[in-house]
């Protein structure tokens, strides 16, 4: 009596493919975060930028009144403010997403998943396909967050995350249910293996 051991193998295609999205998705993610952090740097007016257009307005005039009103109340960070709805906005289980030693721990951990993957193989794709719905579904939130926001720009680079990071799942569960199948080929009724 023989005893064949069954050798669940990711070809190496397959790898690849798996490990070029996970590598696009978090260029695409980084990529989204710099250009949002520019963005949102460069279109709010600085604080001395308002104090010498507020300056040039006579003092005790409405126009200066008016202009000083909305200014204070934009840099409040008071419940219900725009600072504060942006600040709330990018909280998840009160962790800051978009803090930069969190976005260092997301590309970290792509790369140590990447590396697990080559050295664990197929025993690893479903941890990649758990991590690649868990990451979609964290950044298709973020998708929906830009197109209310209106930075359309922002929005592409973010539905271009989710759409790498489903394409990886895809991928990952399609080899995963292929070495599958070539460990346990389809049996007839009879017992006997089907070609």
């Amino acid at each position: 009596m023989t005893v064949s051991h069954a050798v669940q193998t990711l070809s190496r295609t397959k790898r690849l493919w798996i490990v070029a999205l996970m590598v696009l998705s978090s260029v695409l993610f980084v990529a989204g975060v710099v250009v949002e952090r520019s963005s949102g740097s460069g279109s709010a007016p600085t604080p001395a930028s308002q104090s010498t257009v507020a300056t040039a307005l006579p003092e005790g005039s409405a126009a200066r009144e008016a202009q000083e009103v909305p200014t204070a109340a934009a840099q409040t960070n008071e419940e219900g403010s725009p600072v504060h709805e942006a600040a709330e906005q990018n909280r998840v289980f009160g962790i800051d997403v978009e803090a930069p030693w969190f976005i260092a721990i997301v590309v970290i951990g792509m790369l140590l998943l990447i590396a697990v993957l080559f050295v664990v193989g197929y025993r690893a794709l479903l941890l990649v396909l758990l991590v690649s719905l868990v990451a979609a579904l964290f950044d298709g939130r973020e998708v929906v967050y830009q197109l209310g926001q209106a930075p359309y720009g922002i929005a592409v680079l973010a539905l271009g995350v989710v759409v790498s990071r489903l394409a990886t799942a895809i991928v990952a569960w399609l080899a995963r249910r292929e070495g599958q199948h070539s460990v346990h080929p389809p049996m007839t009724s009879s017992g006997s293996i089907v070609s």
